[in-house]
């Protein structure tokens, strides 16, 4: 094992021994079957064996979670998200529908339909059977690079196209590659989300900035460094975290 591989399981289990049962969104980007993944061949290394995942959902329940659609109490529950909309979970759906297992997913709308992305009636058959669909911008570019001017495609007509789809109103964006600044969450709020995800780890009920959900990538995690992530040990990494992604910050302390 690396240096800094063991350095942050250190940490992770530090922090997890206070067994803070805080509600949490765990985070992933895709759930595959090695016999039939579509993506593979791809350039893209980021899904989640479905045996790895059925071992974090066994930890999940073994710590006293709830696997719920949507967080409704602050402690003693768990949503699971997916982003950028891969087609392997199309491709084990059978096991989310039996499971009952409801994620959120957020799709780049301008990737829909291609060769390892979910297409629009895939998308459909999903919803029809209690997965929820939210934004992620047009073209995955983040956005803290992108001008105001060009904001619009990336926020209003994702969100509009994405609305139509669905037949529903689209309002929570989860932002590509988790970089933001105040500037940016202003814009957001303005063309009518209300609800914005990044990639810094905690509770749910602990904002990130006062106006970003908290969430944790585990897609890689082993059983016991999810088990650790559960009771708390991420919070000993969300300033790291927070200062990475925080333009703000960055280019207060850089100048």
């Amino acid at each position: 094992m690396e240096l800094r591989s063991i350095a942050k399981n250190f940490l992770l289990f530090a922090s997890s021994l206070r067994k803070d049962k805080g509600s949490k969104i765990l985070f992933y980007h895709d759930v595959y079957s090695l016999n039939n993944y579509s993506a593979l061949d791809a350039d893209i290394r980021m899904g989640t064996h479905i045996e790895l995942f059925k071992e974090h959902l066994n930890v999940i329940r073994q710590e006293g979670y709830e696997i719920v659609d949507e967080i409704t109490k602050p402690i003693g529950q768990v949503a699971i998200m997916f982003d950028d909309g891969f087609r392997g979970i199309y491709e084990v759906r059978d096991f989310f529908y039996s499971n009952r297992i409801h994620p959120t997913v957020f799709l780049a709308v301008g990737y829909i339909g291609n060769r390892v992305i979910l297409s629009p009636d895939e998308i459909i058959e999903l919803q029809d059977n209690g997965f929820r669909f939210e934004c992620h911008t047009w073209s995955h570019k983040p956005l803290v690079a992108v001008k105001d001017d060009e904001l619009k495609k990336e926020l209003y007509d994702s969100k509009e196209y994405l609305s139509r789809l669905l037949e529903k109103e689209v309002t929570q964006l989860c932002l590509p590659l988790g970089y933001y600044s105040s500037h940016l969450l202003d814009v957001i709020r303005g063309y009518g989300y209300n609800e914005i995800y990044s990639s810094v780890p905690g509770n749910y009920e602990e904002m990130v900035d006062g106006r970003l959900r908290a969430r944790n990538l585990c897609q890689f995690s082993s059983p016991s460094a999810l088990r650790m992530i559960l009771r708390g040990g991420n919070e000993i990494l969300r300033t790291h975290y927070e200062r990475l992604h925080n333009i703000d910050w960055k280019r207060k302390n850089t100048q």
